[in-house]
């Protein structure tokens, strides 16, 4: 091959990262679990909520967040502040809120001996005060978690003290979705899958599109498809721990005629994938996509992903080595009429179909993984931000307590 003819890599703007393969040995150690669950998911921003899910005072959500062995209550006081606690009531640990969500009277009330607590943590109430031995309220309201929010969208810290704000371990990102109207959707449609799978193989299946001709060769390729092509990624980028990959829009689209008949009425997920829609951009403020879509890895396990008209989440949540929970959330619009409605569940059921492929590609990986047949796996150009994901992950466990 001709000098000029050699495609320009991804990796060479990145000469620090290496090029070797990867061990299998994280994906299956139970050891390894236990110290990305201290040192990862208790030290870093999580995100547990929107916004929008606690929008007035008084209202909460409640969180159970298994890998760091805790129920987040999530509230907004009645000074419009929102604040997380641990779902425990200081008396004997029963948790102070049961319901998933709702609205509270200003306050909350353990329904195991009626101590209560405002929503700003503080206890206010001790039944049989006078019988307790030295209980001080001041000393004892909701634990606090540290809590700020980025864009709408509601994170927790667990250390004791993080080793940066929210907004500082967010920065590498901010910027790449300034003027993206988050605010102009709510959330349409929640699917949640409980998969076996380590969650670092469902995050890294989403960290690199190579895949899609192949695995989603009946689905989303089967409509939309650059033929002919080799795939490569519009853009592909490290952003510290984060990752950002986006996709070209395709040569071709060629849609079932259900999507057909829907995308005449507004867009839905399936097809805003599909299609360019540049300069058509609707309630998007004049933001500007590198591709068909734009999708951020939050690290560790958050993914915001943009299109024009619409956008969606990942949330991936370990439980175990081998078992994690994955939430797929869609945000639209508010849908004017049954056409606009109808378009957004035609994309939704689409784009959940798309996903189950992937869960079972996961699913059969977790299951083979454990074999130990192959002690390490192979990574190219188009995956470089796994490589990124996993050296973050290093990193994190490495890294000497603080």
């Amino acid at each position: 091959m001709d000098l000029a003819e050699q495609p320009v890599l991804f990796m060479d703007r990145h000469p620090e990262m290496e090029r070797t393969p990867v061990p299998t040995e994280p994906y299956v150690s139970a050891d390894f679990f236990e110290k990305e669950r201290e040192k990862i998911f208790r030290r870093t921003w999580i995100n547990v909520a929107r916004e929008t899910d606690v929008p007035e005072p008084n209202d909460y959500l409640v969180r159970e967040v298994q890998i760091a062995r805790t129920s987040v209550l999530i509230v907004r006081g009645k000074d419009n502040v929102v604040r997380a606690f641990h779902n425990m009531c200081s008396h004997r640990g029963n948790p102070v809120a049961w319901d998933e969500r709702g609205k509270c009277r200003g306050a909350f009330t353990c329904q195991f001996h009626g101590w209560v607590y405002n929503t700003q943590g503080e206890l206010v109430y001790v039944a049989d005060a006078d019988r307790f031995f030295g209980v001080d309220p001041q000393q004892n309201g909701l634990t606090p978690i540290h809590c700020d929010v980025w864009q709408g969208f509601i994170f927790v810290n667990f250390a004791e003290r993080p080793s940066e704000t929210l907004a500082g371990y967010m920065a590498p990102i901010t910027a790449g979705v300034a003027g993206y109207p988050f605010a102009d959707y709510s959330k349409t449609y929640c699917y949640k899958a409980d998969e076996a799978v380590n969650w670092k193989t469902l995050v890294e299946a989403q960290l690199e599109g190579w895949h899609l001709p192949t695995l989603h060769a009946k689905t989303l390729a089967k409509s939309a498809t650059n033929i002919g092509k080799r795939f490569t990624h519009s853009a592909l980028d490290c952003l510290g721990p984060h990752g950002f990959v986006s996709t070209f829009p395709p040569d071709v689209f060629n849609p079932s005629p259900v999507t057909a008949i829907s995308g005449r009425y507004g867009v839905g997920t399936f097809d805003a994938f599909a299609v360019d829609r540049e300069g058509d951009k609707e309630g998007s403020d004049g933001f500007k996509l590198n591709g068909a879509f734009d999708l951020y890895h939050v690290f560790p396990n958050l993914y915001i992903g943009l299109l024009n008209g619409t956008y969606f989440t990942y949330n991936i949540w370990p439980v175990a080595v081998d078992r994690t929970i994955w939430e797929i959330t869609g945000y639209f619009p508010t849908a004017q009429n049954a056409g606009q409605l109808f378009a957004q569940q035609v994309g939704s059921i689409a784009f959940r179909d798309t996903l189950r492929e992937d869960g079972f590609t996961h699913e059969r990986i977790c299951s083979v993984m454990s074999s130990g047949a192959k002690k390490q796996l192979h990574l190219q150009d188009e995956e470089m931000a796994i490589r990124n994901f996993m050296n973050a992950v290093n990193a994190y466990v490495a890294a000497r307590p603080s």
